[in-house]
């Protein structure tokens, strides 16, 4: 077997390949080279949103070098592995936008231990509506249905209020507060960690149902 097969699976269902996913008011599709123009004037380059990112894979520094990798990121076979999606709003029948609002990711942390890291950015425009929790929430479905996702978490930086909430609003319990976790712009930061059950997503589920 060679290395391109080899997968790190352990308890989830490995590899698993990156595909669209619709919602109601949503389509979650793979990044792609056109989203750098729209994603830096969009939101990507405000500041209230970029100070509170804590994903691996931003870097504000190289917006066009990081797009790259964050394209790159289409398959899940080892730990370390992420995805990440746009998410665009679907056109309505009074529209044709289709415009980008975030995107969201989810990564293999421990195939073996089925422990998946979600996150999300989304513009402030948009806040408010609905729309990052049914992002979040098609992205828990795909991370417990169908990788087989033991437990799905989320770190925050403590004072990004707005997050706590979308994962108190998934269901999720904060499990921790570690205290200045990171060294950021010259500041510690306190990292706020959020996480969900597989059994606890299914009684959500079967509640909402």
């Amino acid at each position: 077997m060679t290395s391109e097969t080899t997968t790190d699976a352990g308890l989830l269902a490995l590899p698993f390949e990156t595909r669209e996913i619709s919602t109601e008011r949503l389509r979650l599709r793979p990044l792609t080279k056109s989203d750098l123009e729209s994603r830096s004037a969009n939101y990507q380059k405000r500041t209230d949103v970029v100070r509170y990112l804590r994903w691996e894979v931003h870097d504000h520094d190289e917006p066009a070098k990081n797009l790259e990798k964050r394209i790159a990121l289409d398959r899940l076979a080892h730990d370390g592995d992420g995805l990440i999606f746009a998410v665009e709003l679907c056109a309505t029948d009074d529209s044709d936008d289709h415009r980008v609002i975030g995107d969201v990711s989810l990564f293999v942390k421990s195939a073996k231990d089925a422990q998946v890291e979600i996150g999300w950015v989304f513009h402030p425009a948009v806040h408010g509506r609905g729309f990052a929790t049914e992002a979040a929430t098609a992205l828990l479905k795909v991370a417990f249905d169908e990788l087989g996702a033991h437990r799905v978490y989320a770190e925050l930086d403590a004072a990004n209020e707005a997050s706590a909430r979308l994962c108190e609003i998934l269901g999720m319990s904060r499990e921790a507060l570690l205290r200045d976790r990171d060294h950021v712009d010259g500041e510690w930061r306190d990292v706020a960690i959020f996480g969900l059950l597989d059994r606890e997503f299914a009684a959500t589920q079967a509640v909402s149902a």
